[in-house]
This record gives C-alpha cells, sequence and structure tokens, in this order.
C-alpha cells in the first residue's frame, strides 16, 4: 500500500471516529452506527484510537518529505468528506428502520436527533401535489 492511500484510510478512520463521538454526544440517533450511547463511544475510540497511533508514530515507521505538505492537506480534506459522506450513508442505511419517517419538528442538525439524514430530507423537500 503506498504512503499516500495509507494516510488517506487513517484519515478516513479518525474523522469516522470522531464523528461518531460527536453524534453520540450530541444525541443524534440519525447519525449513529448503534443507538446505545455506551457502545457507540467504545466504538468511536477503538475507530479513532489507533490512526492517532499511527498519526504520532509516522515519522518512525516512514521516510520525511514523501507526502508534501498540500498533498497531505488535500488526502486530509477530501477523507474529512469522504467520513461524512459514509456516516450520512451508513448511518441512514443502519437506522432506517428504526428511526421515524414522521415530519421533523425541528429543523437542521436536530432533526437527525430523531431521523436519518435521508429520511430528513425526503421529508423537507417531498413533493407537493
Amino acid at each position: 500500500m503506498t504512503l499516500t492511500a495509507e494516510y488517506f484510510l487513517w484519515a478516513l478512520t479518525a474523522a469516522v471516529g470522531f464523528i461518531q463521538f460527536a453524534a453520540g454526544q450530541g444525541g443524534l440517533k440519525g447519525l449513529m452506527f448503534s443507538q446505545n450511547p455506551v457502545f457507540n463511544r467504545i466504538l468511536a475510540v477503538a475507530l479513532a484510537s489507533p490512526p492517532m497511533i499511527a498519526f504520532f508514530t509516522w515519522n518512525y515507521r516512514n521516510p520525511v518529505g514523501i507526502i508534501e505538505g498540500a498533498q497531505q492537506a488535500g488526502l486530509f480534506t477530501l477523507a474529512s468528506f469522504a467520513a461524512v459522506v459514509l456516516t450520512l450513508l451508513l448511518g441512514s442505511a443502519i437506522n432506517h428502520r428504526r428511526l421515524s419517517t414522521a415530519a421533523p419538528s425541528v429543523s437542521c442538525l436536530d432533526a437527525l436527533k430523531d431521523m436519518t439524514f435521508f429520511q430528513a430530507m425526503r421529508s423537507r423537500y417531498r413533493w407537493k401535489r
């Protein structure tokens, strides 16, 4: 595996872990992979810890300067965006039957406390006949 692919996968895994932790802290059930808050925190720490160890030991394991700063910033931005998309897709797929499909009483991120992202988007932009 190339260093760029390794960096991208570590950044993606870390970002998904941090998003899961934030979703658990905020009670955003539509984004959480597990509805059990304790298990969701354990999952978040399990996802975020190995990349942090890999990042802090990166220079000991790999030659310095292979991934330049601009390339590293681009990979991190792409991995962060991919983590958001992955979380929205997986959270919606996992929680599709578990959460309600009623019209949200609130908007923005608070709607994700009671429904998935795609349920909220569908109820927000429903075709009116």
